[in-house]
């Protein structure tokens, strides 16, 4: 083992630095996998083992996610005779080159590593990137630079009287609606987020990308079932009104995205609170969510008058 200075703290700070002791790119993400997989340091799967790295050791009762489902199962965990060894052996064997493994450690970017630790096989979990990108962007947030939004705008499309310009700021986490003489109409709450980067929009799941839409199809969940209506794992997902958003750009199809809407709703909530009226806006897998209420007294008139042209702005 390399000798340390100091022994390091069983916290955020303390094991970003003893990542980047043993060697790592990405100290953030070993620190999201310590929060992940320990519980902020509070529950270790063999001796001072803070990231589930299995082998001969302690046998533990665990969840694997295989075949399509969760399962309980016994499995052997490795103890190490104190945290630093534990980081520098996760360093060592999965962030740098080792043996015939390409290490992490060569990723473009800490959200590119997480899914190269999926990809390589670290966890079953299917959503384990996105749980370590959303420590990072809560705990190790990025500085944003520049804006990027739409090369184009409504008047080459047609743009006329009874229409309506909707602008998605992700920074500022708003929605305006300007009115076709340029009229501000209202600002409410919006997010335009995904579950990576602030700066990417090119993989499934991220934010949204940054273009000029318009707004086509409008499924109105909430005239259908009422403001009441029995557990429902797609209306606690998407909420009141789903709001079809119809690439202007080619900035969707373009990146590999497809199925991108402005709704409402929320899993993390759960349910009711994911239909209430004026939920907590969290992230989703690459939509532009605003509040239930909002959809519903001030988007959806705006489609009935005419063409609603919606256009993001991004973090570049």
């Amino acid at each position: 083992m390399k000798t340390t200075p100091i022994p390091f703290n069983n916290t955020w700070e303390g094991i970003q630095a003893a990542a980047r002791y043993f060697g790592a790119k990405y100290p953030e993400v070993v620190a999201a996998q310590w929060a992940l997989e320990s519980s902020w340091g509070k529950h270790t799967s063999g001796n001072h083992n803070y990231f589930g790295l299995k082998g001969d050791g302690a046998v533990v009762i665990t969840k694997e996610f295989i075949n399509g489902k969760w399962i309980t199962l016994k499995d052997g965990f490795i103890d190490f005779p104190s945290l630093d060894a534990c980081v520098e052996y996760l360093v060592t064997r999965w962030y740098k080159n080792y043996k015939q493994f390409k290490g992490i450690n060569s990723a473009p970017d800490r959200y590119a590593a997480a899914l190269m630790l999926k990809k390589q096989g670290y966890a079953t979990d299917p959503t384990y990137p996105e749980k370590l990108s959303r420590l990072m962007k809560q705990y190790a947030p990025e500085h944003t630079k520049t804006i990027v939004g739409p090369t184009k705008r409504p008047q080459q499309f047609g743009f006329k009287k009874g229409d309506s310009h909707l602008i998605v700021n992700d920074i500022s986490e708003t929605i305006k609606a300007f009115s076709f003489e340029g009229k501000l109409l209202w600002e409410v709450p919006c997010l335009a987020r995904g579950q990576y980067s602030d700066f990417e929009w090119k993989i499934q799941r991220s934010d949204t990308p940054p273009g000029l839409y318009k707004i086509g199809t409008v499924y109105k969940d909430y005239e259908r079932v009422g403001d009441k209506p029995a557990y429902d794992r797609t209306l606690m997902s998407y909420g009141w009104y789903s709001f079809d958003m119809i690439e202007l750009e080619n900035q969707e199809t373009g990146n590999g995205r497809a199925g991108i809407m402005l709704h409402g709703g929320g899993s993390a909530l759960g349910w009711p609170g994911a239909w209430a009226p004026n939920q907590a806006l969290v992230p989703t897998y690459g939509c532009c969510r605003a509040r239930n209420i909002d959809l519903r007294d001030k988007v959806l008139p705006l489609t009935k008058q005419g063409t609603t042209f919606l256009s993001v702005f991004q973090e570049g």
